[in-house]
């Protein structure tokens, strides 16, 4: 049997399982983006200010979606959600700052 076979099949010829992967970013941009949907009920119950401060608000889901991430042994998918909150926080910033400035 060649080293390849050995790592696939176990004592008794049973398939052992590979390590899990290490995910992908993009399962973790869109982790995130199905997360912003919660955005949605939040806005109505704080009358769309949560809508306006979304960078601070998505920690309540981004932070607990890292960790458990990170347990899993996902870094990649840990890559994807802080890219992912990072470009919403900029736009979110970059979008209020020109409301901001427009009616001042």
């Amino acid at each position: 049997m060649s080293e390849e076979e050995l790592n696939k099949s176990g004592d008794a010829g049973e398939m052992v399982v590979e390590p899990g992967s290490k995910g992908s970013v993009a399962r973790g941009v869109g982790q995130v983006l199905l997360f912003h949907l919660l955005q949605i009920p939040l806005a109505f119950m704080t009358t769309y200010l949560s809508l306006a401060v979304i960078c601070v608000s998505q920690l309540a889901y981004v932070i607990p979606a890292i960790v458990v991430a990170r347990r899993k042994g996902h870094e990649n998918t840990v890559k994807g959600i802080i890219i992912a909150a990072s470009v919403t926080a900029l736009l979110n910033v970059a979008c209020t700052g020109y409301l901001l400035y427009s009616f001042g």
